[in-house]
């Protein structure tokens, strides 16, 4: 199935990159006869339902077209979630201003959590507000787990930002 997905990403690639939209994931689950081939997509602020379905006819298509996949298959486009973690830059620079929690290993060997706006991130960090700590830089190869955080609005509600 490797041979499949490596196939899979080839051509969906150059479509998602020509509607200007990132793939963030591509997973293959299920059977051999009966696939579910599962493409993660995002953009700036988040994607759309709307962009979803216009991808997934397009990917639909070339993937029919070249035969990829043989059998039945169910394909969905979708976006990563709020509760995916943060791996690497473009994710934290995709969220940027978002409330994340992140937990990074120091010299030592301890971990932290720090909890924190995300400002900007680049190959090498990233750069996060915190609530009267002011700015806090974290290594991107010292980070552990980094994950969205609610922000809950004085009225009680919460807010995804």
């Amino acid at each position: 199935m490797a041979d499949t997905k490596k196939q899979i990403r080839s051509l969906v690639e150059p479509i998602i990159e020509q509607e200007q939209v990132e793939l963030v994931d591509l997973e293959i689950k299920g059977s051999l006869r009966n696939p579910v081939i599962k493409i993660f997509v995002d953009v700036p602020g988040g994607i759309h339902v709307d962009a979803c379905t216009h991808l997934a006819r397009l990917i639909r298509r070339e993937l029919d077209s070249q035969e990829v996949v043989q059998d039945n298959y169910r394909l969905e486009v979708s976006s990563p979630g709020i509760d995916r973690p943060l791996r690497t830059m473009r994710d934290f620079q995709r969220n940027a201003g978002r409330l994340v929690k992140v937990v990074f290993g120091e010299k030592e060997g301890k971990l932290q959590t720090v909890q924190g706006d995300i400002v900007d991130a680049d190959e090498q960090f990233v750069n996060l507000e915190t609530a009267g700590h002011g700015r806090r830089q974290i290594a991107l190869d010292r980070i552990k787990k980094a994950l969205i955080q609610i922000k809950w609005s004085s009225s009680g509600g919460c807010k995804s930002q």
